[in-house]
C-alpha cells in the first residue's frame, strides 16, 4: 500500500485522502467533546472539504491513525518550510474511544519517522495548551524538549490561547528513538 507504514497492534498510518470522509467525521464527532477546548476539528463535510484542501497543499501533511477500519487519531504537519530552516509544525488530536491506550504513542513515532526521513526536515514543532496534559506527555515521551511559552499564540474555538512550545530535532529524535 503506497504512503502506508505499519506497526503492531495492526496500526497504520496513511495521508489523508477524499475517501477517508465518512469515518473521519464519525471519529471527530464522536470525540468532539473530548477535543474541546483543545482543539476545533472538522465535523461537517464542508470543514472535511475544506481541510482536506489543506492538506494537498505542497507546505502541509495530514496522516490518519487507523486501527483495522477505524480512525484512532491524526497527525497535521503544517507550514514546512525547505532551504535553510528545514522545519514544520505539528498538531494531532485523538479519538475519544483510543484514548489513553498508546496508540498516539505509537503513531507519533511512525509520523516523526516520516517527517525525518521522507519530508528530510531537521525540525519539528509541537504548540500545546499549558492544561493539555495528555499532550504534553504525548510529547514529553517521544523526545520533544519544552522550548518556550508563548502568551495568546494561537485562536481556538474564538479564544486566543497561551501556548507552551515543544520541539525535537534529528539530532534528539535519533538519541531517543
Amino acid at each position: 500500500m503506497c504512503g502506508v507504514l505499519q506497526i503492531m497492534n495492526q496500526l497504520i498510518i496513511k495521508e489523508l485522502q477524499l475517501g477517508d470522509e465518512v469515518a473521519f467525521l464519525a471519529m471527530t464527532q464522536a470525540s468532539k467533546t473530548y477535543h474541546h477546548p483543545w482543539v476545533k476539528a472538522p465535523i461537517t463535510q464542508d470543514e472535511f472539504i475544506d481541510y482536506f484542501n489543506r492538506s494537498q497543499k505542497e507546505n502541509q501533511k495530514s496522516y490518519l491513525l487507523f486501527l483495522e477500519n477505524e480512525i484512532v487519531g491524526v497527525f497535521n504537519i503544517s507550514e514546512i518550510v525547505k532551504g535553510n530552516f528545514h522545519s514544520a509544525f505539528l498538531g494531532f488530536y485523538g479519538a475519544q474511544k483510543y484514548a489513553r491506550k498508546g496508540f498516539m504513542s505509537q503513531g507519533l513515532k511512525l509520523v516523526l519517522h516520516k517527517v525525518f526521513h521522507e519530508l528530510a526536515l531537521h525540525r519539528l514543532e509541537a504548540n500545546i495548551q499549558p492544561g493539555n496534559s495528555a499532550s504534553i506527555l504525548l510529547v514529553q515521551h517521544n523526545g520533544f524538549r519544552k522550548e518556550g511559552y508563548s502568551p495568546r499564540y494561537l485562536k481556538i474555538n474564538e479564544k486566543w490561547c497561551d501556548h507552551e512550545r515543544w520541539a525535537l530535532t534529528i539530532e534528539d529524535w535519533r538519541q531517543h528513538d
